[in-house]
């Protein structure tokens, strides 16, 4: 675990081959992620849906599409032990910015979504007494 705290760890040059089971496991994490982002894109496109939900299930989708499909890439150049694209910090940095960009997505589900669902409520709830 202390490697990964190293930067000529992260950044090494010379990459010793992948580990079958972590590529296995990797893959199939990839494959379930971008499973799951086919599911929020056909959930997106239902007609009995409110656009914040709509927009939720795009954000999701969106994420979960650039992660799997960017997540193969770096484990291919991994496994095919190409110098400077497989690195290990490649992917410690593709992860933290899709934490990062999940928690921006759960920001939204949390705070947004309740407060617009609410505006959009107390808008009908006022519409309803008008001619």
């Amino acid at each position: 675990m202390s490697n990964w705290l190293q930067l000529e760890y992260l950044f090494s040059r010379s990459l010793p081959p992948i580990e079958a089971e972590v590529f296995n496991m990797g893959i199939g994490l990839y494959l379930i992620i971008f499973v799951a982002a086919v599911v929020f894109a056909l959930l997106r496109k239902k007609k009995n849906i409110l656009n914040l939900y709509r927009r939720l299930w795009q954000k999701l989708s969106n994420w979960s599409f650039a992660f799997s499909i960017v997540g193969l890439l770096l484990l291919f150049f991994r496994h095919q032990m190409i110098p400077y694209l497989g690195m290990r910090g490649w992917t410690l940095i593709w992860w933290v910015f899709s934490l990062l960009w999940l928690l921006y997505i759960l920001k939204y589900w949390l705070i947004e979504v309740p407060r617009q669902k609410e505006m959009l409520e107390a808008r009908e709830n006022f519409d309803k007494y008008l001619p």
